[in-house]
């Protein structure tokens, strides 16, 4: 059972590396919509871009969390 524990982890292990992935590329995108000047030539829609980034980076905070409250073996059940 410990080869099939060890996939586990890793597949649980691999999920939480894509979230937080895609929690540091949201806030680097609304970092660079907030503070640079120059974004704004390079978006007509600026309010979308938050809109879209925002929800991204939602997204992935409830996706870790999801997986923590759920999964986080250090946590007493």
């Amino acid at each position: 059972m410990e080869n099939g524990e060890n996939k586990m982890n890793q597949l649980i292990q691999a999920a939480i590396d894509t979230y937080q992935a895609q929690r540091t590329e949201a806030l680097a995108h609304l970092d660079l919509l907030f503070n640079d000047a120059t974004m704004i030539g390079e978006h007509s829609d600026l309010l979308t871009e938050v809109k879209k980034w925002t929800e991204s980076l939602s997204q992935a905070e409830e996706n870790l969390e999801t997986l923590k409250r759920n999964f986080d073996h250090n946590q007493s059940k």
